[in-house]
């Protein structure tokens, strides 16, 4: 599992409480919103009504992103009209805040390096302290874990010389979830047990869901995923009680994670839903993206591969338009597989493109990111070793220098050389990822297509059954007392008439049973009139002492595809031989539905229900597999709904 993913959560979490007090409950917090805006009604002084802005915004930040993000744009601008240094700092920290919940963090980046500018030149060190902390979660958002623990470290060295214990424990906190990213997984735990202890004997409840949370994800990072869960689960419980709902959804989301990898993804999507469910309500909406990719993981795996696309699909937007390079190529990927699975190739091969040029592009940027740092570092070593030509003649300091740039030059043809050749290691990777998937591709297509001969072929053996066991063995008595009334013709010219009656008799047998074989192969209905006459015809043979059946019909004035009506007839057939056969049921309901956007078969009994999970798609149960396959070639969908002691609900949709 990609520690990166589980890692990011915590931060959005605990910058949310970063500066707020740790003991402010909900109530009180409303109460101090109410009592603010009643201030707001006033006549006050400009600087004073830019304040109580300010202060509504950093409050709402924990309640309503919304109404947090339009106060701070009312204080942001208040302050810059009246030129006030300190409240245009304040105002520019708590925009940055909102920026970096909401997850646009060039803008939170943006907003706290301008305010970080204001005050060093104030020389306002605890501002300054408290920018460095956010500063160091803002670049871990981005990966840059060594600015990020540079931020961190000196946020640190602060609070630890004024003794802010409460401070300091966020600190470790966040030190340690950076080892996490770093791999050192026994130091981050170190940190993060500190500060859960701190943050346990305080009584500080957001802190402390945000430090379970973390420490969940280094158990995760060190593959220990029962400590993981356990974690979660307090995460839960914590968070629940102290109203930090970021660390609830991505406790809740981090579960469904790990069930994801354990192929448990039926459990996976519920936990992954409750996440969505938080995010959506609090407009979160880069982690809800997010969320999305992984319940679209979990949908391809189970099959679902047309609820897959379109999650797929509406994370791909929201990435796009952030210009998230390493997202989008997981999406990419993810979305070949769905493709795949719904038999789309001209898709398939769209994303595998995709795929491939955002790979490249993303290694292009890191060697171009690393080939710039080593750049400005090689350039300002460069003005450095002028400087000290001009201040020391001496040829020893000469020879000092030029053989620090050619250190300094061999360690960027090195590094340069090391990404060239990642690079080239990647795109090798990439060509057998290509083979592999083409591979699979190949198999689940010869699978289908053997699935679909395999039906024809018990078909053709049940018609040959059926010739055999009835008809042949009526036409060959037939035969026999003809063959007796050609010998009593040809011995004394007489016939018996009960010899010929018998023979008659069988002919007429075996014709009738000629016309149900051939009926049970095509319907005389449903090739004169349709789907519709069909259906009914065939609904109105069932007994209706053993079960009662309702048919509904709309929008099938026309007749359908010739193809698609006899699948549909098929899959009818099925359903209710298995409802006679398997549910038990009195009552059964048949809807058919068609519109613009295709056709709709509904039916649902009150039998004695199952488990969809226990279906076994790889083999016959119960007609499914083969149902399924017959709807798989008109790109069909097929959802069970059903339970033990419940009845069942199919509902099949043909576009």
């Amino acid at each position: 599992m990609n520690r990166t993913f589980l890692t990011l959560g915590f931060i959005i979490c605990f910058l949310i409480h970063l500066a707020a007090n740790p003991l402010l409950q909900q109530n009180p917090l409303l109460q101090q919103i109410d009592s603010l805006k009643l201030e707001l009604r006033k006549k006050l002084p400009p600087a004073e009504k830019a304040k109580i802005f300010g202060d509504l915004s950093w409050y709402y930040n924990s309640l309503n992103l919304d109404s947090a993000f339009h106060y701070g744009t009312q204080a942001l601008e208040m302050s810059r009209q009246l030129q006030d240094r300190k409240l245009i700092a304040q105002s520019l920290n708590d925009m940055g805040a909102i920026y970096f919940v909401k997850g646009d963090i060039d803008q939170s980046l943006s907003h706290y390096e301008e305010a970080l500018l204001i005050r060093e030149e104030d020389d306002d060190k605890e501002g300054i302290a408290s920018l460095h902390f956010k500063l160091g979660a803002t670049y871990f958002r981005k990966m840059d874990l060594e600015k990020s623990m540079d931020y961190y470290l000196q946020a640190l060295r602060f609070y630890e010389e004024v003794g802010n214990e409460g401070v300091v424990s966020n600190l470790y906190s966040n030190i340690a979830v950076t080892y996490t990213a770093l791999g050192n997984y026994s130091r981050a735990l170190e940190f993060l047990q500190k500060a859960e202890v701190f943050f346990e004997e305080k009584g500080m409840g957001p802190q402390l869901a945000n430090t379970q949370l973390a420490i969940g994800n280094a158990y995760i990072s060190s593959k220990d995923s029962a400590k993981a869960i356990s974690y979660y689960e307090k995460t839960l419980e914590t968070s629940k009680k102290s109203g930090n709902f970021v660390a609830e959804a991505t406790a809740y989301n981090n579960l469904g994670s790990v069930l994801t990898e354990r192929g448990k993804h039926r459990e996976a999507i519920e936990y992954i839903n409750k996440a969505l469910e938080i995010r959506y309500r609090e407009k979160l909406e880069s982690d809800a993206a997010s969320a999305n990719l992984t319940l679209a993981i979990n949908h391809t795996r189970l099959g679902n591969y047309q609820l897959a696309k379109d999650l797929l699909l509406s994370s791909l937007g929201h990435f796009e338009a952030m210009g998230y390079g390493e997202k989008l190529g997981s999406i990419y990927f993810q979305l070949i597989a769905a493709y795949a699975g719904l038999h789309k190739m001209d898709s398939v091969f769209h994303y595998m493109n995709l795929f491939v040029k955002n790979s490249a592009e993303v290694l292009d940027e890191r060697v171009i990111s690393v080939s710039n740092e080593l750049e400005t570092k090689y350039q300002t070593e460069k003005k450095e070793q002028h400087i000290e030509l001009l201040n020391q003649e001496s040829d020893i300091q000469k020879l000092k220098l030029r053989n620090r740039s050619l250190w300094l030059a061999a360690v960027v043809f090195l590094l340069l050389g090391g990404g060239i050749t990642a690079y080239l290691l990647f795109k090798q990777r990439q060509l057998r990822a290509e083979a592999l998937l083409q591979e699979e591709i190949r198999r689940q297509q010869e699978a289908s297509t053997r699935a679909v001969l395999d039906a024809e072929e018990k078909e053709r053996r049940r018609i040959a059954g059926d010739l055999h066991d009835g008809v042949g063995q009526i036409l060959s008595a037939a035969l026999l007392n003809l063959k007796q009334l050609n010998k009593g013709l040809r011995s004394d010219g007489n016939l018996n008439p009960d010899v010929v009656d018998d023979a008659i008799r069988m002919v007429e047998d075996s014709y009738d049973e000629m016309r149900s074989i051939s009926h049970q192969m095509m319907p005389n209905a449903l090739v004169k009139f349709g789907l519709v006459s069909a259906v009914r015809e065939f609904v109105n043979k069932i007994d209706g002492t053993v079960i009662q059946i309702s048919l509904g019909v709309s929008g099938l004035e026309e007749r359908l595809d010739g193809q698609i009506e006899t699948v549909l007839y098929r899959v009818i057939q099925e359903c209710v031989n298995n409802v006679i056969k398997h549910a038990n049921a009195t009552k059964m309901s048949i809807q058919l539905v068609h519109d613009e956007s295709g056709t709709t078969l509904a039916i649902e009994d009150n039998g004695v229900g199952f488990d969809p999970g226990s279906i076994d798609w790889s083999g016959d149960g119960m007609g499914l597999h083969n149902m399924r396959n017959r709807l798989e070639i008109l790109n069909g969908e097929l959802e069970i709904d059903s339970r033990p002691g419940h009845g069942t609900s199919i509902t099949i949709f043909v576009p």
